[in-house]
């Protein structure tokens, strides 16, 4: 009994420490495990990518700043969208942005495209740069949130747009991970937490799919820059 009891504890701390690794490897991949862990994000965030690309809707010519992009697989499908699009992205993480360089060499060197290490409450960018910023599943791991909105806000210009994707509060609260550094949010939390750092919400657009037998609900929020909310 005294053993069964033992094997129960050492599961559950094997389980919490998986668990802490995987939210650690999330919120910034790094060392032999960020291709693995940038591969995995690739397929668990394709229903939010497809959401926000569709929702973005790019313009010729538009200006588009992404935080977060991972190993940057999903830059092609955005370039495939509009003509003549400058994307600049951001990524705390060396290894992503050493990955996401090799995956998108020729529109770096076309000047398309340019990536940086750096994160979202300082951003290496003037004011009133991007026509639009998006970011997917990053939204979590902010710890002051007002910070970060508010150099997204700077670098928008007069009436750029601010696309915002996350996975659904409960769909999250059902992976173990989610419990360690992770900010979850309902719907009217992010609204709030947004219109006060002058992103006025113009628009939620949601899409649920089933991936591996696990419904996912994405929701991107559209929040335009204002000078007044009135």
């Amino acid at each position: 009994m005294k053993q069964n009891y033992l094997r129960q504890i050492l599961s559950k701390l094997q389980t919490g420490i998986i668990a802490k690794f995987i939210a650690k490897q999330l919120r910034q991949p790094s060392g032999f495990f960020a291709k693995i862990i940038g591969k995995q994000m690739n397929q668990s965030n394709k229903i939010l990518y497809g959401l926000t690309i569709k929702t973005m809707n790019p313009k010729d010519g538009d200006s588009i700043l992404e935080i977060g992009f991972g190993n940057g697989k999903f830059f092609k499908q955005i370039f495939s969208t509009a003509e003549n699009l400058k994307i600049s992205g951001i990524d705390f993480s060396p290894e992503m942005v050493k990955t996401a360089t090799a995956n998108n060499s020729r529109n770096i060197k076309s000047g398309n495209l340019d990536l940086q290490v750096g994160n979202s409450d300082k951003l290496p960018f003037s004011d009133n740069s991007f026509d639009k910023v998006f970011c997917i599943n990053v939204v979590y791991f902010w710890q002051q949130p007002d910070n970060h909105l508010q150099e997204i806000y700077r670098i928008l210009k007069p009436d750029g747009r601010f696309y915002c994707a996350i996975k659904s509060k409960q769909n999250l609260q059902k992976m173990s991970f989610t419990q360690h550094g992770f900010t979850l949010y309902e719907e009217q939390e992010l609204v709030n937490i947004l219109q006060h750092n002058e992103l006025k919400v113009v628009e939620v657009n949601k899409n649920t799919k089933i991936l591996e037998k696990i419904e996912i609900e994405a929701i991107c929020f559209v929040a335009e820059k204002v000078f007044s909310l009135e």
